[in-house]
């Protein structure tokens, strides 16, 4: 159940003990800093009863009678049962050893830091109750809607959040559940049914696959917050409890890109449903051979061809960059390699989103996550590459393997860079 809740993701950072807290969240009011949940008895829970530890969990509401910010998922955990709060709790008191780092006070200014409007808060905004099946839906629909409403807390990030900060839906009876979200510079991708904007061309064992290894040859790759998800927790489920979460995903509302909900599918069993004729974000691009004019592959034409001329010296910043930076691992035609490891670039979640965001991001700040022995590791760019460069670079990745999904909806490509120019203060702090 701890690995299920993903505890250490947020209680654990890289240079301290585990699950003594300290990593930090930006939130729209301040940074936040994740406590010690050791059974340290003073600066860890040691001293929590089985009651408190209940509260905590299930109203954000600590020993002490401070509330907690909702950066904790307490709105998803009110729906664990008793019985897996007290394992929890047993484990949490057991099996977890205690460290005596003292916690990290947040960054959130005056009045913003007062903490007794978060009650009336939680009163307004976490109305979930214990899970409870029901009776008219399969075992593995259950089980699947327990983990991702509940221990999973999967809408903490891939649910949008309103004014107040809160999630605008906390199930999938409610609008918007699931249909993606900004959450530390990244996007947390649709997760519903759509079959443009989120998984409605994936099967359920493709879901199984991706939860479990955080790569799915084709169609995408975990990096960022995500990567953490299956590193410390996805990867460690079992795979009734993966394909429970699949066939709870397949069966709650689509909702498309502009957020506007459909209708719900029914439970039973799904296996690929076949695709519409529609530009998901996994179906897009081809392999490149504009790349091959730089890299002085044989061509079928003179070497004194005006065009050939004109192509090379016309070639685009961003294809250079390619070259320089990515052609080594992604290939030249950007089709990876054949058993996925680094990546195909067309057919791709990322370079075909209409959000440019996790495609900064992985340039950016790279791709690191351990699966089971096997590490996958992408470098960062953030100190090798201009601002310029990268939007360059950006450029061409989305028009040359996304086909220009991600421009269709600006008045022109200087729009769409525009966009990336405006975007870029934020990608580099992240």
């Amino acid at each position: 159940m701890a690995r299920a809740s993903d505890c250490a993701a947020c209680h654990s950072t890289e240079d301290g003990d585990e699950y003594a807290g300290g990593l930090g969240f930006e939130t729209p009011v301040g940074e936040i800093y994740a406590t010690n949940i050791t059974p340290d008895t003073e600066h860890g829970i040691g001293n929590y009863t089985l009651e408190e530890y209940t509260r905590v969990l299930r109203e954000g509401e600590a020993a002490d009678g401070h509330n907690l910010y909702p950066a904790m998922p307490f709105p998803s955990y009110a729906r664990l049962t008793d019985e897996d709060i007290k394992a929890l709790y047993a484990w949490n008191m057991h099996e977890v050893t205690p460290s005596g780092t003292p916690n990290r006070e947040s960054e959130i200014p005056f009045p913003l830091n007062m903490r007794w409007p978060m009650a009336l808060w939680e009163e307004i905004f976490s109305p979930l109750e214990p899970w409870q099946d029901d009776p008219e839906k399969s075992a593995d629909w259950n089980r699947g809607a327990y983990l991702v409403q509940g221990p999973g807390h999967c809408g903490s990030c891939h649910t949008e959040r309103g004014f107040a900060f809160q999630e605008k839906a906390l199930t999938g009876e409610e609008e918007g559940y699931l249909g993606g979200a900004m959450i530390e510079g990244w996007r947390a991708f649709n997760l519903t049914p759509d079959h443009k904007d989120g998984l409605g061309s994936w099967s359920e064992q493709d879901i199984q696959t991706y939860l479990a290894t955080g790569n799915l040859k084709g169609k995408a790759q975990a990096g960022g917050p995500m990567a953490d998800v299956v590193e410390h927790s996805m990867r460690y489920m079992s795979e009734d409890d993966l394909r429970a979460i699949a066939v709870y995903l397949k069966s709650i509302p689509a909702v498309d890109g502009k957020g506007e909900q459909g209708e719900a599918v029914n439970d039973g069993d799904r296996k690929a449903e076949s695709e519409p004729q529609v530009a998901t974000r996994f179906n897009q691009g081809a392999p490149a051979d504009d790349v091959l004019l730089l890299r002085g592959q044989p061509l079928d034409k003179r070497p004194d061809d005006e065009d050939l001329i004109g192509q090379l010296t016309d070639a685009t910043p961003g294809v250079r960059l390619y070259l320089g930076h990515c052609a080594m691992c992604h290939g030249a035609d950007g089709a990876g390699t054949q058993d996925g490891y680094y990546p195909s670039l067309f057919h791709n979640s990322v370079t075909g989103s209409v959000y440019p965001d996790n495609l900064a991001q992985a340039i950016l700040n790279g791709v690191q996550r351990e699966n089971n022995g096997h590490s996958v590791f992408m470098p960062a760019f953030n100190d090798s590459l201009t601002d310029d460069e990268l939007i360059n670079l950006m450029d061409y990745l989305e028009n040359r393997f996304g086909e220009g999904h991600q421009s269709e909806t600006l008045a022109s490509p200087e729009a769409r860079r525009q966009q990336l120019s405006d975007k870029l203060e934020d990608w580099r702090k992240h």
